[in-house]
C-alpha cells in the first residue's frame, strides 16, 4: 500500500522548515484546504479593493479618468475607508500566519532575497524622501498588502490561488459589466467604445488577463486525485474555458493595444512551456496554413493588408498611434525628473505630489498622475537600484515559476508565469503592475509563495 508523501526533493538554494506535522502536511498537499477559507479570503480581498479604487459610474466620466484637481486632491492624504481596509487585509494576513493549518516554509533563496532587497530599497527610501508624509503612507499600505499576500500565500496551494483569483477578480469584472448594463453605456458597436467596467479600460485589461489566466490553471488541471477535485471545486472544465474565452473577448472590448498584446505573448509562454512537444509542432503547423489561408481570402477580397491590418491590430485607435497615446509627450517630462535623483529616486511612491501632478499637467494640458511606463515609475519612486532589485525579483520569478511548472507538471502555474510575461511586457506602456492594485497583488501573492513556501513534488513511497 502506498501513500503519498512531500518529497525530499528540495531545489538547490532552498531551505525547508516544518511548520506543522506529517499528518497536516499530507493532508496540505492533497489540496484539502477549506472552501470556506477560500470564499471569506475572496469577500475580504475583493471588498477592499472594490471600495478603493472601483468606481460603478467610470463607464460615465469623460476619458475613463480624474482631472487634474481630483487626482491632486487624492495625492494630498488617503481617506478613511482606505485606511480601514487595509488595515483589515492586513490583520487577515498576521491571522493566516499564525494559524496552524497552512504550508511548511520552504524558503527559495535567490527569489527571497531579491524580494526582500525591493522591499528594503522601498523601505529605505523614506529616508529620502521628496515627501516623506505621502511616502510613509504608501510605505504603510505596502506593508499592509505585504503581510496579507504572506498570509495567504502560506495558507493556500498555487491551485487554490487560481481558485482564489478566479473567486475575487470574477464578481468584480461582472458588477462592472452590469453597472455599464445599468447606465446604458455598454455599446461595443460604437466605434469609439472601450469596456471600462467599473475601472479604466487599460485597467480592466489588465483584471481580465488576471481572471483569465487563473481560469486556464483550472481548466487544463486533471481531476483526478483529491488535490484536483479540492481545487475544481466541483466547476465543470468548460466553465472555466468559457472564463478565458468571455476574458479574451471582453479583453479586445477595452481597446487596449498594449495590454491585449501582453495577453495573447503571456498565453503563448504557457502553452508552449507547459504542452507537449507535439502538440506545439501540431499547432504551429496548424496555424501556419491558416494564417497563409486567411491571408489568400483576403487578397482576393480586395484587402490591403498593409493598410487594413494596421487598423485592426491598432483596434480602432489609429489617430492615436503616432504619439503612442500622449506617452511621446508624458515620458520627456518624466524623464527630466529622473535625470534629477536618478539613482534613489523620490521615495516609494512620493513623486506624484500636488505640486508635482500642477506642474506636468499645466505642462501637458491634462490631467496627469503616472508615468504610463512601469519601469519609469520605478525610477521616479526608487531609482536605479530599485528597479534593479525589482528586475531581479522578477527574473527570480520566472525562474521559480518555470521549475514549478515542470517540476510540478502543474497548469496552475500558468497565473504567476502568465502574468510576470504580462507585467514584464505590459509595463513598456502602462504603470498598473508596478503600484499597488488588486492584479499586482496576486502577483505578489505567487511570488511569496514561490519564495517562502515553496511547493514540492509528491512521491509515491511503500
Amino acid at each position: 500500500m502506498s501513500t503519498a508523501t512531500i518529497g525530499d526533493s528540495t531545489p538547490p538554494g532552498s531551505l525547508r522548515i516544518p511548520l506543522a506535522s506529517a499528518d497536516l502536511r499530507t493532508s496540505l498537499a492533497s489540496g484539502d484546504s477549506s472552501r470556506w477559507a477560500v470564499l471569506g479570503v475572496a469577500f475580504l480581498v475583493g471588498l477592499a479593493f472594490f471600495l478603493t479604487e472601483h468606481s460603478l459610474d467610470i463607464s460615465l466620466v469623460d476619458a475613463y479618468t480624474q482631472t487634474a484637481d481630483e487626482m491632486e486632491l487624492a495625492a494630498s492624504g488617503g481617506n478613511s475607508t482606505r485606511r480601514i481596509m487595509f488595515l483589515a487585509l492586513a490583520g487577515m494576513g498576521a491571522w493566516l500566519l499564525v494559524q496552524r493549518r497552512g504550508n511548511d516554509l520552504n524558503l527559495n533563496w535567490p527569489l527571497a532575497l531579491a524580494i526582500g532587497a525591493y522591499l528594503s530599497v522601498s523601505a529605505a527610501s523614506f529616508v529620502w524622501a521628496e515627501d516623506a508624509g505621502m511616502c510613509l503612507r504608501r510605505l504603510s499600505v505596502l506593508a499592509c498588502c505585504v503581510l496579507a499576500a504572506a498570509g495567504i500565500a502560506r495558507r493556500f496551494s498555487m491551485r487554490e490561488l487560481c481558485l482564489l483569483t478566479v473567486a475575487i477578480v470574477g464578481p468584480l469584472v461582472l458588477l462592472g459589466f452590469l453597472a455599464e448594463l445599468r447606465h446604458g453605456t455598454f455599446r461595443p458597436w460604437s466605434g469609439g467604445y472601450r469596456f471600462s467596467g467599473s475601472v479604466h479600460p487599460n485597467t480592466q485589461n489588465m483584471y481580465l488577463t488576471t481572471l483569465g489566466l487563473a481560469a486556464l490553471g483550472l481548466a487544463r488541471a486533471p481531476r483526478g486525485g483529491k488535490q484536483q477535485k479540492s481545487a475544481a471545486r466541483g466547476v465543470p472544465r468548460w466553465a472555466y474555458w468559457g472564463i478565458v474565452a468571455a476574458c479574451l473577448l471582453f479583453g479586445l472590448l477595452t481597446k487596449s493595444r498594449t495590454g491585449n498584446a501582453a495577453t495573447l505573448t503571456a498565453i503563448g509562454c504557457v502553452f508552449l512551456l507547459q504542452t507537449p512537444w507535439r502538440f506545439k509542432l501540431t499547432a504551429g503547423y496548424a496555424a501556419g496554413w491558416l494564417a497563409l489561408g486567411g491571408l489568400w481570402l483576403l487578397l482576393l477580397c480586395g484587402v490591403d493588408p498593409l493598410v487594413d491590418f494596421r487598423d485592426a491590430l491598432l483596434l480602432g485607435r489609429a489617430e492615436e498611434s503616432d504619439t503612442l497615446s500622449g506617452r511621446a509627450f508624458i515620458w520627456p517630462n518624466v524623464l527630466y525628473y529622473i535625470g534629477q535623483r536618478p539613482w534613489l529616486g523620490y521615495g516609494y511612491e512620493a513623486f506624484w505630489t500636488p505640486a508635482h501632478i500642477d506642474t506636468i499637467s499645466h505642462e501637458l494640458q491634462w490631467g496627469l498622475r503616472e508615468a504610463h511606463n512601469g519601469y519609469l515609475e520605478l525610477l521616479l519612486s526608487t531609482g536605479i537600484v530599485g528597479l534593479t532589485a525589482a528586475a531581479i525579483s522578477i527574473l527570480a520569478g520566472l525562474a521559480a515559476a518555470i521549475r514549478g511548472s515542470v517540476r510540478l507538471d502543474d497548469p496552475a502555474y500558468s497565473l504567476p508565469l502568465g502574468m510576470l510575461v504580462f507585467g514584464l511586457l505590459s509595463s513598456t506602456m502602462e504603470s498598473g503592475m508596478v503600484v499597488i492594485m488588486l492584479p499586482p497583488l496576486i502577483v505578489a501573492c505567487c511570488l511569496i509563495k514561490m519564495a517562502l513556501f515553496a511547493e514540492q513534488p509528491a512521491k509515491e513511497s511503500l
